[in-house]
């Protein structure tokens, strides 16, 4: 940043035809679409997955995309983790890279991944639990994962791997014996910005814990290595007992939240859809400006609906912005 501002983003699916004029070019990470408030960007570090080795080490590049026009470019600086350019202007940036270079015998390499795990909630009429287990590249979000399954646990394990784009895995078990769709999958650098499993595994609805790894059907052989997974996570949704705490800390920051919170209106879509704000009133919130009025306008919902409401809103602020509720519970 050159200066104070607000940077919000979102990330957007890839146009494959897009990248046509570009050669043997295809995408390597989220395509991000920017937008910079109050203050200006020189500066870009986008997160990569690739593992480098001298066949890859200049594979990757920057798509630059406003409209139907692509600009190729490169980056002032790549390390093991990050991209670095300069930019002047705003619009939708991605990381691409060239398979040319990457191609060996018609082989790609491994790139870092990521196996996610989320829990469905139990509902009267289904007696099994289901796991839902992600393969994804490493530099995919974990929290635009969450979002679009927000209803489901997030399980937090050791979740990183090596996987090879085009190559298919499977699920093991210790014990042996449970269900899954499908009993095979090839992996793909999905970015976005839709996140669907990739396999489903039915439990008994008593199960706790068990051990799973993931194979390499090709190789036979473990790539995530079989290790404890514990489904006695705590939900989302937040205890009975930490009301109190939740409502304190809504109450005693109102003047911090109003004056900091950037996701205002994507923290209201959530209370929206959970019934908790009257359609009237979030009409008002979207319609308002500035963000601060929109905050103020949010917190009428917030006192009026009581400590479920804020207790709904301190969990999307801290699966949102997660900084913040840190820094103001830490006293900054």
């Amino acid at each position: 940043m050159e200066g104070k501002g607000e940077v919000l983003y979102k990330i957007m699916p890839w146009n494959p035809r897009l990248l046509d004029g570009l050669g043997q070019m295809q995408p390597a990470g989220p395509l991000y679409n920017i937008d910079c408030f109050e203050g200006s960007i020189s500066q870009l570090i986008l997160p990569h997955c690739e593992i480098f080795s001298e066949d890859n080490k200049d594979s990757l590049a920057v798509a630059h995309i406003s409209g139907d026009n692509v600009e190729t470019l490169q980056p002032l600086k790549v390390n093991s983790t990050h991209v670095f350019i300069n930019i002047t202007e705003f619009s939708l940036f991605g990381l691409i890279k060239n398979i040319i270079r990457l191609v060996k015998n018609i082989i790609y390499p491994d790139v870092q991944s990521q196996v996610l795990l989320f829990v469905r909630p139990l509902s009267v009429k289904r007696k099994e639990k289901i796991l839902d287990v992600h393969l994804l590249p490493v530099n995919v979000p974990v929290s635009e994962v969450q979002s679009q399954h927000k209803e489901n646990v997030y399980i937090k394990t050791t979740s990183v791997c090596h996987l090879i784009p085009g190559r298919q895995y499977s699920l093991c078990f210790q014990p042996e014996g449970f269900e899954v769709q499908p009993q095979g999958q090839m992996f793909e650098c999905n970015f976005g910005p839709n996140y669907h499993p990739t396999f489903e595994v039915f439990l008994h609805v008593n199960t706790e814990e068990f051990k799973m790894g993931v194979l390499d059907k090709t190789e036979a052989k473990e790539v995530w290595m079989t290790r404890r997974v514990i489904l006695t996570a705590s939900s989302p949704k937040t205890d009975t007992a930490d009301l109190k705490v939740v409502t304190e800390f809504v109450d005693n920051h109102r003047e911090a939240l109003v004056a900091r919170v950037l996701s205002v209106m994507p923290i209201a879509d959530c209370l929206k859809d959970k019934h908790m704000i009257p359609p009237e009133m979030y009409n008002e919130i979207d319609d308002a400006r500035p963000r601060q009025t929109k905050m103020r306008l949010l917190f009428k919902v917030l006192d009026s609906g009581g400590p479920a409401v804020k207790a709904e809103f301190y969990r999307q602020l801290k699966d949102k912005e997660s900084f913040l509720v840190d820094d103001l519970e830490s006293g900054c």
